[in-house]
């Protein structure tokens, strides 16, 4: 192969990790912002119970959390999101719960920080990726302009 074949070969696989890169920030973001939406706009929200502070040792917590869906049945499930960033939470504090109408058993904690402005910085970047993978700028066409 001569050095302008390789330069291009190398070229299409840096396109290609950096495309690779933006999807894999991009789509779990973009499907957790709308998730959130989901149950914000068209879930029911509760407030829940915790039952148990996290388990950690990091700041804040992800605690156990107990909550009484619309038939009354009783639910219990551990937070993803932090609900405390430089405390533990406490047994018995009441914490707002966003679940679905049809399956009470997906069910998040209202974080706007954790589920919207972390997930915006994620689809951001995994777009600037994407774009950046497609429009990336050719040297050589740099330099004749240069002259």
């Amino acid at each position: 192969m001569s050095h302008r074949q390789d330069s291009i070969t190398g070229e299409v696989l840096t396109r290609i990790l950096i495309l690779v890169l933006g999807l894999i920030m991009f789509i779990p973001a973009a499907h957790q912002l709308y998730r959130y939406c989901q149950l914000q706009f068209f879930g029911i929200h509760t407030t829940g119970t915790v039952t148990h502070s996290s388990s950690g040792r990091d700041w804040g917590g992800r605690p156990l959390i107990q909550y009484v869906d619309q038939d009354g049945s009783l639910h219990e499930f551990k937070s993803k999101a932090k609900t405390h960033w430089f405390t533990r939470p406490v047994k018995g504090e009441k914490i707002e719960v966003l679940f679905d109408r049809t399956d009470s058993s997906e069910v998040i904690v209202n974080n706007i920080f954790y589920y919207v402005i972390v997930s915006l910085a994620f689809i951001a970047a995994g777009c600037y990726c994407c774009l950046r993978s497609i429009w990336i700028s050719h040297p050589e066409v740099e330099e004749t302009k240069a002259y």
